[in-house]
């Protein structure tokens, strides 16, 4: 598992410079580095990419040690053990500094208190991976203060295009609408983008139900999760009813919502509150479920409906970026994305439509979300090729195609 200590190459994959540019202050500081993310969404491909940025660096082969926590021989060692082992091979000194890459962590046993034991005692830099949210939930407090969490998302825009090759010429935007129609459909998943697969897809869902949740969690109606996951996907965009899906799979509410935690929990979907004053409006009003790869969605109801995997992307992009949102609802009208603050706020709506017709009566939410917010000053209008800016009342609105967007989505984003 380390080709490096005898001076061979090793794959890595395609690069992911989103990710990569991060290392220099990762390494300048002490906590344990914890990428998380859905099975084969490149994680290991990630950490490789770490390790031949670090030995081109200059850092010597052997202090660098990587191990893969799930396969079957090591397992059932503690990491304490490998640590000590690897120490053996190389006889370092106590004291010498090593950088440690761990993983599938969660398939360590008691590897919580193993890491912090060797944490707090040992000269190290450590970084793990994991398939599950509930090896961060589960640790109960053990490493507060020691790690720092990475979310790993299926590649956006920008790097599917890199996974593609050559960017094309922005003279040649055609060519983008065409590739943007491409991802929607196809996703982030790195080997689907490369060799796209329905089989692929569908084997991944099952590998991350059975491993990731059927596993893990006292889930007694399993073969349920694939029908739930369908109605999800046929509702992206609409606010979801928890006490509807119920009634449709058999279950209480109080299961639906469970379940749906548990999808969370494996990455294979997210919601998105009501953007509210009201703590207890933004508890209690229906929330929004996305996937976080549209290939997912393409898998459980097709290639039809770009419009709705359309506002799916966007909304990935904003939790890319880190960027808070939550939808706006007044009876039947609605505005996807409300970013920034009540007194500063920033809607993002998403209409995949070929031309742009203010007067559609399809904007009749956002121009109501104007009227309660006068002060607006900025609006993005999110479409399949439009783009044009205007002016309306105090609003400076900016209507462009989505792949422009996706591919410099913070300098449109900043308020």
């Amino acid at each position: 598992m380390n080709p490096w200590w005898e001076g061979k190459d090793f794959e890595s994959g395609i690069d992911r410079p989103e990710y990569l540019y991060r290392l220099p202050t990762l390494l300048k500081r002490k906590q344990v580095e914890v990428i998380i993310g859905s099975r084969r969404i490149g994680k290991t491909t990630l950490i490789k990419q770490f390790i031949k940025r670090l030995l081109q660096n200059g850092i010597p082969k052997e202090d660098i040690f990587y191990l893969a926590l799930d396969h079957h021989a090591l397992s059932n060692l503690s990491i304490s053990e490998h640590l000590r082992n690897v120490r053996k091979i190389f006889m370092h000194e106590r004291e010498k500094k090593l950088l440690l890459f761990f993983d599938e962590i969660q398939e360590s046993p008691n590897w919580e208190t193993e890491l912090k034991n060797i944490y707090d005692l040992e000269n190290l830099k450590i970084f793990c991976t994991g398939s599950t949210s509930s090896l961060i939930q589960g640790q109960d407090g053990r490493l507060t203060g020691r790690q720092i969490i990475t979310p790993l998302y299926p590649l956006s825009f920008d790097e599917f295009l890199l996974f593609h090759g050559d960017k094309p010429s922005l003279s040649e935007d055609y060519k983008y609408e065409k590739l943007m129609e491409e991802y929607l459909e196809v996703g982030g998943y790195p080997e689907q983008v490369l060799h796209p697969s329905i089989e692929y897809m569908s084997n991944l869902l099952d590998d991350i139900l059975a491993r990731d949740l059927i596993r893990l969690y006292p889930i007694k109606k399993a073969f349920i999760l694939k029908d739930l996951l369908r109605l999800i996907a046929a509702s992206v965009g609409s606010r979801t009813s928890f006490n509807k899906l119920g009634k449709v799979l058999g279950l209480s509410v109080d299961t639906v919502k469970e379940y749906i935690t548990y999808l969370e929990s494996a990455f294979l979907v997210m919601s998105m509150e009501k953007w509210t004053t009201s703590l207890s409006e933004k508890v209690y009003a229906q929330k929004k479920i996305y996937f976080r790869d549209t290939g997912i969605k393409t898998l459980l109801t097709g290639t039809a409906d770009e419009g709705s995997k359309a506002e799916n992307a966007v909304f990935v992009e904003l939790q890319r970026k880190k960027i808070p949102c939550g939808y706006f609802a007044e009876s039947e009208r609605e505005v996807d994305f409300i970013t920034g603050t009540i007194k500063k706020p920033s809607p993002v709506e998403v209409k995949y439509l070929s031309s742009f017709d203010w007067g559609d009566r399809r904007f009749s939410g956002i121009k109501l979300f104007l009227r309660r917010f006068p002060d607006t000053r900025r609006l993005l209008l999110i479409t399949k090729n439009a783009d044009r800016e205007l002016k309306v009342n105090k609003t400076n609105i900016t209507v462009l195609p989505m792949w422009k967007f996706l591919l410099s989505s913070e300098s449109y984003l900043r308020l």
